[in-house]
């Protein structure tokens, strides 16, 4: 038998682990790249966007949440990337710091949620502070990552690999599941609530499932920019399956949360950024013409908007502000000039549907 020393890869990485775990890391490299790869891609289609949400719309509170979560999401998907790819001297610095990338990432996604329902329900002070503590308790289960997972070299490479995740680690799955659940059903029961005839619970969960039953401003409601979030809880959803399935390895537990969080992020930012061109109303609406008619009952319609002057730096949610998202209604357009805003600020004065 020929001595190690001579083998062309003696001190390959992958030589050092059991043919299983190998085959499971080296997957696991090829879902990080497509993961890098395809968020990377989602930033260079929105470019445009992005500079228009820089220099043709003013830079309040949510704008720099929304800049941020693209930040730090990136930053966690290149730092897993990193610890799996590259030759590092020191990994559990490096597993350190991906962990803090998580949370500011998982803090900044959830925040873009937290300002959305708030605006929904604005001023509801009681749903304010109950998804306050959703957004803080998504914080602390993020916590779990950095604090608990532990990695090391690969044999005498200086390629990385976790030695040790906790289970409370799950957290992570749990909390953004519950709050992202959350969050779509208060804003589409609150859309309900100011579109439909009746006041019961029961009927406005009936008009929730047989979107039939709704008219076409209510279907609107329902669905507009709903859909993305929907996808978020899928991707939570299937994240905790996965977790819960004894015959999956334990590494694809680790490496499906890097895609999960990648998409959960992707569609909290487009939510954002229709809401902030107008695409999708401060209810929910998607904006199909200039104007809606609520033919069912007008007296119960939600206000879109409420047209203030106001400081800029204003972010507060208490009765003498504005949605936190501060959108406008308009037309679909490619060019927003001021004439256009000029003439939906004029149109904004009246604060409900006629």
């Amino acid at each position: 038998m020929a001595n190690i020393t001579e083998l062309p890869n003696a001190f390959t990485p992958l030589a050092f682990l059991p043919p299983a775990l190998a085959n499971q890391f080296e997957v696991s490299r090829y879902l990080y790249a497509a993961t890098l790869g395809g968020y990377i891609w989602d930033i260079a289609l929105n470019l445009g966007n992005d500079y228009a949400l820089l220099f043709k719309h003013s830079i309040r509170f949510p704008t720099v949440v929304y800049f941020l979560s693209r930040a730090f999401t990136l930053a966690y998907i290149l730092t897993s990337f990193v610890f799996q790819v590259a030759n590092v001297p020191n990994c559990q610095a490096l597993q350190v710091g991906l962990g803090v990338c998580l949370l500011l990432s998982q803090a900044a996604t959830a925040m873009l949620f937290f300002l959305r329902v708030t605006a929904i329900w604005h001023p509801n002070k009681i749903v304010f502070g109950i998804f306050l503590a959703l957004w803080l308790a998504v914080i602390g289960s993020d916590i779990t990552v950095p604090v608990g997972i532990r990695g090391a070299h690969i044999g005498p490479t200086m390629q990385c690999i976790n030695t040790i995740v906790p289970e409370n680690t799950e957290a992570v799955a749990i909390a953004g599941l519950i709050n992202d659940t959350a969050i779509f059903f208060a804003i589409n029961y609150r859309i309900l609530g100011h579109t439909i005839v009746a006041d019961s619970f029961k009927a406005r969960l009936e008009a929730f499932i047989d979107g039939g039953k709704l008219s076409r401003l209510s279907h609107a409601l329902v669905q507009g920019g709903q859909h993305f979030y929907l996808v978020a809880i899928c991707a939570n959803i299937t994240l905790l399956v996965v977790l819960k399935i004894p015959s999956v390895p334990p590494v694809y537990h680790g490496m499906l949360t890097i895609p999960a969080l990648a998409v959960i992020n992707g569609m909290a930012c487009l939510v954002f950024r229709r809401i902030k061109f107008g695409l999708i109303t401060a209810d929910g609406a998607t904006t199909v013409g200039s104007d809606f008619h609520a033919t069912a009952t007008p007296h119960r319609s939600l206000p879109l908007h409420h047209h203030r002057r106001h400081d800029p730096t204003d972010t507060e949610f208490g009765s003498n502000t504005t949605f936190p998202l501060d959108v406008r209604i308009q037309k679909e357009t490619r060019k927003y000039e001021d004439s256009t805003d000029d003439q939906i600020s004029k149109r904004s004065k009246t604060p409900t549907l006629t």
